[in-house]
């Protein structure tokens, strides 16, 4: 009986094994990616394209299926700190912009791709790119796109971006994965780290209008932009945006 339950266990075991490394196969460094501009710009897909947004493809917002904290790089999992997140998604938001600004003036043009391994390596290829379309941006004799100020990202059309959910205040809003991405490449222009208080999941930027937000994990809501800092009369301290 003892042998007969220790081959039961094995055999579980071994099945369980088995799902975990089918689960990860299906992430191949060789499958195509939804391109950038699309709302699942980074993650895989099943070999379709868009004909619309940006040519480049970058590891951004947390993908499907994946537990909390880890990310697909190089068709890999990853774990990640809740900084290096912050940084992945800051620097995938700012090459998007810039790249998507070269684009409007020479749509053929898209950045060199980098040799990066690992979370640290496909940082650098982030900030690689946005600094090639800043170049390429100079080289056609324009600037930069201007960083817009905090409180026209958080109210576009007047009133507080997305929606309230269930019992979440005022302030909390939730919006779309394609509006959290806009949101980020807005607010990631021009934006620079400041000192985050110890224990904030997430990193602090503070942008060029005198405004600060947190980008942080949250265990439940995934990746959440905070108002850390700002003196509009629309937007509070301690607003935030969760993506759905």
């Amino acid at each position: 009986m003892l042998q007969i339950r220790h081959a039961f266990a094995v055999a579980q075991l071994e099945l369980r094994q088995l799902r975990v490394f089918r689960a990860l196969k299906q992430y191949s460094p060789n499958q195509p990616r939804v391109p950038a501009g699309n709302s699942d710009g980074g993650q895989w897909s099943g070999g379709g394209s868009s004909a619309n947004g940006p040519r480049s493809e970058y590891a951004q917002l947390r993908p499907r299926r994946l537990p909390v904290g880890h990310r697909i790089i190089g068709g890999r999992a990853h774990a990640v700190t809740p900084a290096q997140e912050a940084r992945l998604d800051i620097t995938a938001a700012q090459a998007r912009a810039l790249v998507r600004e070269v684009q409007r003036r020479d749509p053929s043009w898209k950045p060199t791709p980098s040799m990066y391994e690992g979370v640290e390596g496909r940082i650098l290829a982030n900030q690689s790119e946005a600094q090639q379309a800043a170049a390429r941006l100079r080289e056609l004799g324009a600037r930069e796109p201007p960083a817009r100020p905090l409180h026209e990202a958080f109210t576009p059309h007047g009133s507080l971006i997305g929606t309230r959910e269930g019992r979440a205040s005022i302030g909390t809003r939730t919006v779309s994965q394609a509006e959290f991405r806009d949101l980020l490449d807005t607010l990631s222009l021009g934006a620079r780290p400041v000192p985050a208080p110890v224990g904030y999941r997430g990193l602090w930027y503070r942008r060029q209008d005198g405004s600060v937000f947190g980008l942080r994990r949250s265990e439940q809501n995934g990746m959440t932009i905070d108002v850390i800092q700002t003196s509009h009369p629309a937007i509070n301290n301690g607003d935030k945006v969760h993506k759905k």
